[in-house]
């Protein structure tokens, strides 16, 4: 099997049990370590439900993703004025930015809109962005440079979330993240490969606490990355309890809740 970032040989890993009845091998790039499952047969069937019943997790991921992205957005992107949530589920986190003022849109194919409905990609001319966000998508992507090409193709900057694989290789086979029991999680990153896909795709590749990945055509400062960036490896369930971080950015974004909510009302009004 080869590699699907970089086409170089993989070694076999180890085998687990995918959906408590699929047999697959997991297998690591010799080059840039990126780790693929066999071929996935069972990802028609792990999506018969596109939120997991295991994601629990949801609720505060969304709100440490708009803490940490406000951070991002405010200390190198701060001129960023319309933006894309790729992948973007129920509209949590686009709702929860548009209530931080900041113009997001969503994007989601194949999950209902609950909480953005008034806000999907097809109520906006733009088919390009200042920034595209797109979390707890790239494990999912069983075909990953065609995917990752897509959200690109949104905006010269992308920020994406992704847990990169442990240092060990005696750590994997007991890896929470490689979400055995739902059998969407089928491709798994090192730092090697995320920057040879920046490469590939020309682009600089900047890393936020070990779980947060932006691509980007710009070339940040030191200044930008002291304000915007840890560069430090921890696991994201870590960087979930951690309440610690208090960083001023400055932001004079006003909340766009009750412009909304006005525009919503004058619409049904029209109906």
């Amino acid at each position: 099997m080869t590699c699907k970032i970089c086409n170089s040989p993989t070694k076999q890993l180890f085998e687990k049990i995918i959906l408590n009845k699929y047999k697959t091998f997991y297998h690591k790039c010799t080059s840039c370590d990126f780790i693929q499952t066999d071929e996935p047969v069972w990802i028609e069937e792990a999506y018969s439900n596109v939120i997991t019943s295991t994601d629990i997790g949801l609720l505060n991921r969304n709100i440490y993703l708009v803490k940490e992205t406000k951070i991002i957005i405010d200390a190198c992107f701060p001129e960023a004025k319309v933006m894309l949530d790729y992948a973007g589920g129920y509209g949590v986190y686009v709702r929860l930015m548009r209530d931080e003022g900041y113009n997001f849109y969503r994007q989601d194919a194949y999950c209902e809109n609950i909480f953005a409905k008034t806000f999907d990609i097809e109520t906006i001319k733009d088919t390009r962005f200042d920034i595209v966000t797109a979390f707890e998508v790239l494990e999912h992507f069983v075909n990953p440079l065609q995917e990752i090409e897509k959200v690109l193709s949104y905006a010269e900057t992308a920020i994406f979330s992704t847990v990169l694989i442990p240092e060990n290789d005696n750590d994997l086979p007991n890896w929470w993240y490689l979400a055995t029991e739902t059998g969407q999680h089928v491709a798994f990153y090192s730092e090697k490969s995320m920057n040879y896909i920046a490469k590939k795709y020309h682009k600089n590749y900047y890393c936020r606490n070990g779980n947060l990945h932006v691509f980007t055509s710009a070339k940040l400062n030191a200044d930008q990355l002291k304000e915007g960036f840890t560069i430090k490896k921890a696991s994201f369930l870590e960087r979930l309890s951690n309440k610690l971080l208090k960083v001023n950015t400055g932001s004079k974004r006003v909340s766009l809740l009750e412009s909304d909510y006005n525009s919503i009302r004058k619409s049904l009004s029209k109906q």
